[in-house]
């Protein structure tokens, strides 16, 4: 069963998995592998929200944290992933006060926000729903772009807003530097601290995507709560690689 946002929250490292693949299988396998959080991406993930809906039915039945990216910040996805059992909401493009406003107002319900009732899925395996729901959901708001770090006090004060996800390949390029150069920029580094800084000083959780486990550890050690280590797409290509490599 699903780990509550209670105990989640306070894990001092959490490793997120990615999911890509439109695989139920595929799903098991990295539900089953002891990661602390899956985040299921609805934006850049090739599948739709029917399949993302079976997906969530799937890892909501390991010690996971199941979370959603929704593809935009509007209220009917979000009430979707909401109902269909995710605990937690990732929305990008979030760049200001107005944004972060109407992201976390459609996680929750009156008066905290204006999430419309209809718990589909989620109310089957959770009593009294409507009671405990403002409490389990976990808001968290995607930091990259430029805008978003200009103004990341005013997002920052949104009392509802749970945690910031730095995107380091779109802040990047939002700086004017290739995706290559996202983890050994020296600027964009100092970003990510100045970011990180912030957001302690606010006492909000930060996680940021990585490109592999060496990379998630200097950034744990940096000071973030979550670490993604990569994609289930990038990883199945790594393993692939590495093992064709050893018998040609």
């Amino acid at each position: 069963m699903s780990i509550s946002k209670k105990i989640f929250t306070k894990k001092k490292k959490i490793i997120n998995a990615w999911i890509h693949i439109d695989s139920i299988s595929s799903a098991k396998v990295i539900a089953k592998a002891g990661f602390d959080a899956i985040t299921i991406d609805l934006q850049h993930g090739m599948f739709s929200f029917e399949k993302c809906r079976d997906i969530i039915q799937v890892i909501e039945k390991y010690e996971v944290f199941p979370i959603v990216r929704v593809p935009t910040n509007d209220i009917g996805i979000i009430n979707k992933v909401l109902d269909a059992g995710a605990y937690g909401v990732i929305c990008p493009l979030i760049n200001n006060k107005a944004d972060v406003e109407k992201f976390t107002d459609a996680c929750f319900y009156p008066p905290k926000g204006n999430r419309s009732f209809g718990p589909t899925l989620v109310s089957i395996d959770k009593d009294n729903y409507f009671e405990k729901g403002n409490k389990e959901v976990l808001s968290i708001s995607m930091v990259e772009t430029r805008e978003s770090v200009n103004n990341l006090h005013d997002i920052l004060e949104n009392k509802s807003l749970d945690m910031i996800y730095v995107g380091p390949y779109d802040l990047s390029i939002s700086h004017g530097f290739k995706p290559d150069k996202v983890f050994v920029e020296k600027k964009m580094l100092n970003i990510y601290k100045q970011v990180l800084k912030i957001a302690k000083k606010f006492g909000k959780k930060t996680a940021i995507h990585c490109s592999g486990p060496d990379i998630g550890i200097f950034f744990l050690k940096m000071g973030f709560d979550m670490v993604t280590i990569s994609t289930d797409l990038n990883l199945l290509k790594k393993v692939i690689d590495v093992e064709l490599k050893k018998i040609k």
